[in-house]
């Protein structure tokens, strides 16, 4: 049986990530969207439906705290979003919880990350 689609929006400025999430997040368990910054990922919930929002915090322009603002401004609390951060900070972590975020610390496990977007989807 196979595993139902997974749709993955993704924003990080640094073009080595996009190429991981690419080789880690592959059809067909998964359709990915990468940008490369938070303005467009926000414009992409705009527009599509997504099952999961993965964002990375620290991006030029629209860095990813004011990207989950505005998505989960837009689209409410049931999707799922992912903040991705070295940051341990209190006032990171409340943000994050302000935000009804889940956080992913940097540096990412790619050999799991499939199985953890898939979990706090709900399609795990």
């Amino acid at each position: 049986m196979n595993p139902v689609l997974c749709r993955v929006l993704a924003a990080d400025d640094d073009p080595t990530v996009a190429l991981l999430l690419r080789a880690t997040l592959k059809a067909p368990a998964f359709a990915l969207t990468v940008f490369d910054n938070g303005l467009a990922a926000v414009d992409a919930c705009r527009r599509q439906i997504f099952d999961i929002v993965l964002l990375d915090v620290e991006m030029p322009g629209l860095d990813g705290l004011a990207a989950a603002a505005e998505i989960r401004a837009m689209r409410g609390a049931g999707l799922p979003l992912v903040l991705v951060s070295g940051r341990e900070d209190a006032p990171f972590i409340a943000e994050c919880e302000r935000l009804a975020a889940r956080r992913l610390a940097k540096p990412v496990d790619w050999r799991t990350l499939a199985e953890r977007l898939r979990a706090w989807s709900g399609q795990g």
